[in-house]
């Protein structure tokens, strides 16, 4: 059975960041209107704070909605979460891991990290087949977290199905914890003109950070997504679309 699958990452900026015209009182109803934008089936969401969390449940009724916080698992600190459209699919299982030599450990860092990093790890289904996805945002300053991460994740997606692996990897193509993911037989979507994600508020983007990758799935279309609904800048990340099938 074939299997089609509309995709899309983005980190929405965390609502504690002191970013005065761009703060997420204000570009809120943006950052929900670029998401929907999107018309994704299934979107992995960085940042995401708990009152954020709120609000995404409170406009998107209906979407299963899952991750823990990254401070101890249950609700305190970032989340990444993985928003699942109603209709064909369905979450089947989920669970929240450290980027760490403990995974399991709530609150955990690993290696050269700055600070707690985590992965949502969730299987879909749809008419009796699975798909994996990870959905990840791996650390800013760390360079040996970030190649390990990789190494973490490529190990964990260990199953013969399908796999997705979305986010903000703060790491270029190319980069060791890409190359990494790629050694291991990860696709990734984007094609090389594609452009860049990370604009910091000025839709001007050079890094291109996040990103989503595939295991035994094919890449119908895949591009970085610049809506500005009503001319708002919905985050400091330009999302990462892609539509993929089996």
């Amino acid at each position: 059975m074939t299997v089609q699958l509309p995709v899309a990452t983005f980190n929405i900026r965390n609502s504690s960041a002191p970013d005065g015209d761009d703060s997420w009182p204000l570009r809120r109803e943006a950052t929900v209107a670029a998401i929907a934008a999107l018309e994704a089936d299934v979107v992995g969401l960085q940042e995401v704070l708990p009152d954020q969390l709120d609000y995404l449940r409170e406009r998107f009724g209906g979407w299963e909605i899952v991750g823990a916080g990254r401070d101890d698992g249950l609700a305190a600190g970032e989340h990444s979460v993985v928003m699942v459209r109603p209709g064909a699919w369905t979450i089947a299982s989920y669970e929240t891991r450290w980027l760490s030599p403990t995974p399991e450990r709530p609150g955990s860092v690993g290696w050269d990290a700055d600070l707690t990093r985590i992965a949502t790890l969730v299987q879909l289904e749809s008419a009796g087949q699975r798909v994996g996805v990870v959905n990840t945002h791996y650390d800013h300053l760390g360079e040996t977290a970030r190649v390990e991460s990789s190494r973490l994740i490529d190990q964990w997606a260990t199953a013969d199905q399908p796999w997705i692996l979305m986010g903000d990897l703060n790491a270029e193509p190319g980069s060791p914890p890409l190359k990494v993911l790629t050694d291991a037989g990860w696709t990734d979507t984007l094609p090389a003109d594609a452009g860049g994600t990370f604009h910091d508020f000025t839709g001007v983007a050079d890094e291109r950070i996040d990103h989503i990758l595939v295991k035994h799935l094919n890449v119908l279309t895949a591009e970085v997504a610049q809506d500005r609904p009503d001319g708002r800048l919905p985050s400091d990340h330009w999302p990462v679309v892609a539509t993929l099938r089996s």
